[in-house]
């Protein structure tokens, strides 16, 4: 038996000194992570990079002049459109609320220069950190294809002679197919009401559909005001018709968006669900640029942060390596530790910021000897080193717990639980013989 103990036991010591090693890696690697969620969210990282993608692929450089009012101002003749700012603003503005009365507009704020005016500007706005590839493409669909105009294809001749019987003449046909002409070559609430008009009567469905494209469409005039309310000074300015579909891609700005929506446009015609679903794909691929971007930028933050808490907790993979593999009770404890983790319900690995700072509490207790002590004693690895020896083997320690944690939270567990999982299902010790 006593043979046998010999070839076992140390194979258990490293194992239990590689979990251990984990455990600290793991805890260590949700507070690296909890650090960079809290920097990236005071300085709204995700939304200035969203936003500057965003004007990208809209081919916008669209340049504010900071003296301008607060309150929105009509564009100046041949002014760049800014189609970010109409979606921020239009479509898009629940993202930005946050259950919010109201939030300062993005076509009303001028672009900062500065790295801290951007982080305030962005503040301000409370620009989204993430924008589904759906949302994306209703939101675009709304500016180049609006709700009204969209029911009106719900109306057009070749669907409702379907359900025109007999008794519709051939005068209200064509009647009412030149009332649809009118009304798809500029939508305005007068030619939506020319086409209502021309509609046969008994005809709910088409009733319904043009009434409801009518109280969607912006009021012509003082003549569309209720009685008694306040019609502003410049509200004989009819407003400009909805265009069809192609035309209204025209006027957009060169740019990608327009590339794209020029051939998807052409392929899926007046398929609104095929335009939606092939834009968001676009959107999609356009996106993982920024996405692949994104990971590298932030990895060297996370390595920042690694080397913060590694420095200020003074985490030398040396010295944690020798303690455990020195004291059999703190590996013990760790192992246990490591045990009840690994077990948990939930995911360990995305622990909140208060799980964080409970989970390098808890690991603290274990005795595992990291931080720093007044202690002058020369074997606490604690302790300051004296010697040039002692700093080279302590700037090691450091750079590879460095390396560790910028491995991240998921590595380290799931490591951990494999690590965990052997040590319970490894080879047993065999039975002395007789």
């Amino acid at each position: 038996m006593a043979e046998v103990n010999e070839v076992v036991m140390p194979d258990s010591a490293v194992l239990q000194v590689l979990i251990g090693l984990a455990l600290v890696f793991a805890v260590f690697s949700v507070a690296v992570s909890r650090m960079n969620e809290t920097v990236l969210g005071f300085l709204n990282y995700r939304g200035r990079q969203l936003e500057a993608e965003l004007r990208r692929l809209t081919s916008e450089n669209v340049e504010r002049d900071p003296a301008l009012p607060v309150e929105p101002v009509a564009a100046p003749a041949g002014a760049v459109r800014d189609l970010t700012a109409e979606m921020l603003d239009g479509p898009l503005r629940g993202l930005r609320t946050g259950g919010r009365p109201s939030v300062p507009a993005v076509g009303a704020t001028a672009l900062a220069s500065g790295w801290w005016q951007r982080v305030r500007r962005a503040q301000r706005l409370r620009l989204p950190a993430y924008l589904p590839s759906t949302e994306f493409a209703r939101a675009v669909l709304d500016l180049v294809e609006p709700a009204p105009r969209a029911l009106l294809a719900r109306v057009s001749p070749q669907d409702m002679a379907k359900v025109f019987d007999a008794t519709v003449t051939d005068e209200q046909r064509a009647a009412y197919a030149d009332a649809y002409r009118a009304a798809y070559a500029g939508l305005t609430r007068d030619t939506a009401r020319a086409l209502q008009a021309a509609l046969p009567a008994g005809y709910e469905s088409g009733l319904a559909v043009t009434t409801a494209m009518i109280a969607l469409l912006p009021l012509a005039g003082p003549a569309d005001e209720p009685a008694g309310a306040t019609v502003p000074a410049d509200a004989s300015t009819a407003p400009a018709p909805m265009l069809p579909l192609s035309a209204e891609i025209a006027l957009l700005p060169e740019s990608s968006l327009k590339t794209a929506l020029i051939g998807i446009a052409a392929r899926a015609g007046a398929d609104r669900d095929k335009l939606l679903a092939e834009l968001a794909g676009w959107y999609d691929s356009s996106m993982d640029r920024l996405s692949g971007w994104y990971k590298r930028r932030v990895s060297r933050f996370l390595l920042v942060y690694a080397l913060v808490l590694t420095v200020v907790f003074n985490l030398d993979t040396i010295s944690l390596t020798r303690a455990l593999w020195q004291d059999s009770a703190v590996r013990t404890a760790a192992v246990a530790t490591a045990e009840s983790r690994v077990s948990a319900p939930n995911d360990p690995s995305t622990a909140g910021g208060e799980g964080a700072v409970e989970a390098v509490r808890d690991i603290g207790a274990l005795q595992i000897p990291f931080g720093w002590t007044r202690s002058h004693a020369a074997s606490d690895p604690r302790t300051l080193p004296n010697d040039a020896g002692g700093w080279a083997l302590k700037v090691l320690g450091w750079l590879i717990a460095v390396a560790a944690l910028a491995a991240g939270a998921p590595f380290w567990f799931d490591l951990l639980g494999r690590l965990v999982n052997m040590r319970s299902t490894g080879p047993k010790p065999k039975p002395a013989d007789g």
